[in-house]
């Protein structure tokens, strides 16, 4: 064993995160799930936020991460931020800057690079963007990383589509990295509806799911769920038209959507929404409680028109033993294997097929599905197993140091 091994053994291994914000999203949700286990692998961790502290930030502090925020405004660099994050790094003197999305990737590898530190990472979360839907900003940003891409020690992908799409985009990375978001299957595992509360809480009944069929008077209403931020890659709109589809075949039929920007006070969303459906539609905005909401639904939803890479809702609702349908957008099919249905993207009609023949299924034919997925999430993407390939990872660079 070398001799900075050997000292880094005697001490934890310091390790930056830089990420463009800590409010909700897929990569600060796997952040908060990465660093606490890391912590007691013989890693001291700290998030740095390029803009504020937000909610994971806080969720961070009180397991234990230090945090700090830059305080710069969305999209734009200020001298202060940039003040603030040298002397981070002096302070540190991490053996690792691991930086997420691509202004922090921008960002953190010039800085990284002016001030020595000796392995600069960068985690890409997205696959094929639909950029002339976003700011000019951050479809500028992606074309400088794709030039500078050969700079930085690994890329980490969380899927296999976004290697090849990053690949078309003009990156020319020394080494790839492929470590898919992990689930927690001891937090998230199957309750029974009932034991929630959710359902009263949100005022869902429990009328028969058929309303015009004798034969199935009997059952209970379905629940449909799509947990996504409001943005125009999550595509409410072929959701809310598939919903509507489904609806006009008189099947009793609740959908549950939940996450930023998800508010009847949104307009954008809501004016989606005919009048005539709108009591069968519920819009809970950002929750915390996600595994309440897995357990209350028979079947879970990605509706994704682009830039997925690795959706954690659809591994978490696996994990909760809940059905899925997903468009095939970055590796959501590769999740869902053989568990649930896949469709096309864009395709209101081929998802509200999809969810018209697992309510087909009945309830049994639907356990069966969403206990298989639970073992699949089990079997591949457990995050003890993920935490590993992190931890195997960063060891490896610091070997090189």
């Amino acid at each position: 064993m070398n001799c900075r091994l050997e000292h880094n053994l005697s001490r934890p291994i310091p390790i930056i995160h830089l990420i463009t914000t800590l409010d909700v999203g897929g990569a600060e949700m796997m952040l908060l799930k990465l660093l606490p286990r890391l912590d007691a692998l013989g890693f001291s961790n700290q998030a740095v936020s390029l803009t504020n502290i937000g909610p994971v930030g806080d969720m961070l502090l009180a397991k234990g991460i230090q945090v700090e925020s830059l305080g710069m405004p969305r999209g734009c660099v200020t001298p202060g931020g940039l003040i603030k994050l040298k002397r981070l790094l002096s302070l540190k003197r991490p053996a690792i800057l691991q930086t997420w999305l691509y202004h922090a990737d921008l960002l953190g590898l010039i800085m990284g690079k002016l001030y020595r530190v000796k392995q600069v990472c960068w985690n890409i979360r997205c696959t094929d963007m639909e950029l002339n839907k976003y700011r000019l900003n951050t479809r500028i940003t992606l074309k400088i990383c794709a030039l500078l891409s050969s700079i930085p020690d690994v890329v980490i992908t969380n899927s296999i589509k976004a290697k090849t799409v990053h690949e078309s985009l003009g990156y020319k990375t020394r080494h790839w990295e492929r470590i898919p978001n992990g689930f927690d299957t001891a937090e998230f595992m199957p309750i029974n509806p009932s034991k929630t509360g959710l359902k009263q809480e949100i005022g869902i009944s429990n009328d028969p799911g058929y309303a015009d069929n004798e034969s199935s008077m009997n059952a209970p209403g379905i629940v449909i769920g799509l947990i996504a931020r409001f943005d125009p890659m999550k595509d409410h709109k072929t959701f809310i038209e598939a919903a509507c589809i489904t609806l006009e075949q008189g099947l009793n039929i609740s959908f549950v959507l939940a996450g930023k920007g998800v508010v009847w006070e949104n307009v954008g969303l809501a004016g989606l929404i005919p009048r005539q459906w709108k009591e069968k539609f519920y819009l809970l905005g950002v929750r915390e409680d996600i595994q309440r909401i897995n357990c209350i639904l028979d079947i879970a939803c990605s509706s994704s028109a682009f830039g997925e890479g690795f959706p954690n809702t659809i591994g978490e609702a696996m994990a909760c033993g809940v059905p899925c349908v997903v468009t095939d957008v970055g590796d959501s099919a590769m999740i869902v294997g053989g568990t649930g249905r896949v469709v096309p993207p864009r395709n209101p009609e081929a998802l509200a097929a999809a969810w018209k023949a697992l309510i087909d299924l009945g309830e049994e034919g639907r356990s069966a599905l969403g206990e298989a997925a639970r073992r699949r999430i089990q079997e591949h993407f457990e995050l003890s197993r993920i935490v590993g390939q992190y931890e195997r990872l960063y060891r490896s660079l610091v070997g090189k140091d």
